[in-house]
């Protein structure tokens, strides 16, 4: 069965690549009709090692199968030739640092920012599986400023094993996200910095970096605020990946549309991730997919 935001993603996928949506389809037939392996497996990226802990979430099963998301793989594969740089804000349990390992090779390097302990071990195991990849972990959290925040997590449970509208992805450092699904949630105080002060303290090169993805469940606007300097940058704007959120009947209103507003001011094109066309941005859903570039 496909959920509704997967069927709506692939019909706009259709529109740019039918092909590669064939290919697309057959992968999620055999992820459907496969057994997955139970408790602590092993998938590769090529030869990229990367271990799941299979009792977390159901949403594992993709990750083993590399089912999960698979209308972003192009955007990773256009922007990341070997001996590139990737920075995953927003890390969660690793897929994308795992996928991106294997595109930037030995020569390139990931730099993944997860802050909660049970993900983040995941990250950090990444790393220590693949000791020829560049794989920095890093439990910390980017905002717009050095502090400690309390951080909404949705913690592995097993009465929330099958749930993917509040998963193990959707932990938020928003003031109020998970308010509505409190009884699934556990607060944690988390380290934040501005991504800004990261690139000057690792000496980044941002003319390295193929690619930023940013998913943080409504901590968009503050990720921003603390990379005024990377928005700014000279020459090629740095390629960023980001899912929006957009539901402005909220107590504390999300809406898409300020981002990509945000990033065109700063010089970006914002695409639609899944068809790579211009955003439509008076027909943004709960949670889009922007690429700016």
């Amino acid at each position: 069965m496909i959920a509704m935001k997967t069927a709506r993603f692939l019909g706009k996928y259709a529109l740019s690549d039918p092909f590669k949506l064939a290919d697309i389809v057959r992968r999620r037939a055999i992820e459907q009709f496969s057994s997955a392996p139970s408790r602590i497996a092993i998938t590769h990226f090529n030869g990229v090692q990367y271990e799941l802990d299979m009792s977390l979430h159901r949403m594992m099963k993709k990750y083993f199968f590399h089912t999960h998301e698979m209308f972003l793989e192009r955007i990773f594969e256009r922007c990341l030739p070997p001996g590139t740089i990737f920075v995953d804000i927003g890390a969660n349990c690793g897929y994308w640092s795992a996928y991106a390992a294997s595109l930037v090779g030995p020569t390139g390097e990931v730099h993944a920012f997860e802050p909660v302990p049970q993900y983040f071990r995941l990250i950090r195991r990444l790393a220590q599986l693949n000791p020829a990849y560049r794989i920095l972990a890093n439990q910390i959290a980017c905002g717009a400023r050095s502090e400690r925040l309390s951080m909404a997590v949705v913690a592995p449970r097993a009465n929330n094993f099958d749930n993917y509208d509040t998963n193990i992805g959707s932990s938020s450092l928003a003031a109020g996200f998970l308010d509505h699904v409190r009884e699934l949630t556990e607060a944690i105080a988390v380290s934040v910095i501005p991504f800004d002060a990261y690139v000057r303290e690792h000496n980044l090169d941002l003319d390295r970096i193929g690619l930023i993805k940013i998913d943080v469940e409504g901590f968009e606007s503050a990720v921003f605020d603390g990379m005024y300097e990377v928005l700014a940058h000279d020459g090629r704007k740095v390629p960023i990946l980001c899912e929006i959120l957009t539901d402005r009947t909220r107590a504390a209103p999300l809406d898409g549309r300020i981002i990509i507003e945000r990033l065109e001011a700063s010089g970006y094109r914002c695409l639609d991730a899944t068809h790579l066309r211009p955003i439509n941005r008076n027909a943004l859903g709960f949670e889009e997919n922007i690429f700016c570039c």
